[in-house]
Order: C-alpha cells, then sequence, then structure tokens
C-alpha cells in the first residue's frame, strides 16, 4: 500500500504544474483575453492579480473544507466532531479573507506601478488614493492574521498565564 500512495504524489505534482502552465500560457495568449473580455461582464486583465488570488482562495477553501469534513465524519462521536468542523471552517474561511486581502494589496502595488509608470503626478488625488488603499489592505490582512490566532486560541482552549511564584518574600 506504501507504493501506491507514493505513485500517486508525482502525477499529483505533474498535474498542478501542467496547469500553472496553461494558465501562463492562457495570460499572454491574446485571443484567450479577447474572448473573456467579450463574455464575461466587468473582468479586465488590469485586476487578473485579484481574480487570481479569489480563485485560489475559493479553490483552497473548498479544499480545505472537505479534507476536514471527511477527517471529522470519519471519526466516531459526531457532535465533537461538529464543534471542530465548525472552527476549522472559521479558521479556513478567516486565512480565505488573508488571502483576498494579499490579492487585493498585491493589486493595489499594480495599479500604483502602472500610474507611476505612465508618469502620472506623484503628489495627487490618484496617486494618494492607490497608496491608501496598499495601506487599507495591509491593515485588513494584519487583523484577518491576528483573527485567525484568536480564533485557533479558543478551538485550543484558552490558557491564562499565571505570574511566576516570587520565592524572596516567602522564605523571608
Amino acid at each position: 500500500m506504501a507504493e501506491d500512495t507514493t505513485a500517486r504524489r508525482p502525477k499529483l505534482w505533474i498535474s498542478l504544474i501542467a496547469i500553472i502552465i496553461l494558465l501562463i500560457f492562457l495570460y499572454f495568449y491574446k485571443p484567450f483575453e479577447i474572448y473573456l473580455v467579450a463574455h464575461i461582464p466587468q473582468i479586465h486583465f488590469s485586476n487578473v492579480v485579484f481574480w487570481f488570488a479569489s480563485l485560489v482562495g475559493i479553490i483552497g477553501y473548498v479544499i480545505s473544507h472537505w479534507q476536514s469534513f471527511r477527517n471529522q465524519f470519519g471519526r466516531e462521536g459526531g457532535a465533537s466532531s461538529v464543534e471542530v468542523l465548525v472552527f476549522d471552517s472559521l479558521q479556513v474561511a478567516i486565512l480565505v479573507a488573508v488571502i483576498f486581502c494579499a490579492g487585493g494589496t498585491l493589486q493595489a502595488v499594480a495599479m500604483l506601478g502602472e500610474h507611476l509608470v505612465n508618469r502620472g503626478t506623484i503628489i495627487g488625488g490618484e496617486f494618494g488614493g492607490h497608496l491608501l488603499a496598499i495601506i487599507v489592505m495591509v491593515i485588513l490582512a494584519i487583523l484577518f492574521y491576528l483573527l485567525h490566532h484568536v480564533v485557533r486560541a479558543f478551538r485550543d482552549g484558552w490558557t491564562t498565564r499565571r505570574a511566576p511564584p516570587q520565592r524572596g518574600a516567602l522564605s523571608d
């Protein structure tokens, strides 16, 4: 049985690499861009970074939720499994929010770079808007990351730290 699992792993990596190569090819293939822009409203290749981050976040959430569901309900005792499943889903949803914020940050940086490359005004409303978007997205990503750790602490059990005993006061 150990040989079967090792035989599957290279096939998985090869298929993932093939999908990545296909996505890179489609990104630079002009007829594909024309097809997408013509048939899907409100999609532009100027915001492709955010669309890619959204796709990664959604696929990651689905895979993680499916694995958590399979692990928790495969065990005995359904009541405790539901609680763990809820906390796992909440943690993954918060991490997906971090991925969305990271994608939004990268997109805002790309938009700021495009603004500067096109010789836009350095001190102006558009530059400030792009810079503010980057700052807000970074702050949101940090807040979601901290929220992830708070949810993890609630799931694992919140333990308070006690002050160490002071030996000098007791021995006198």
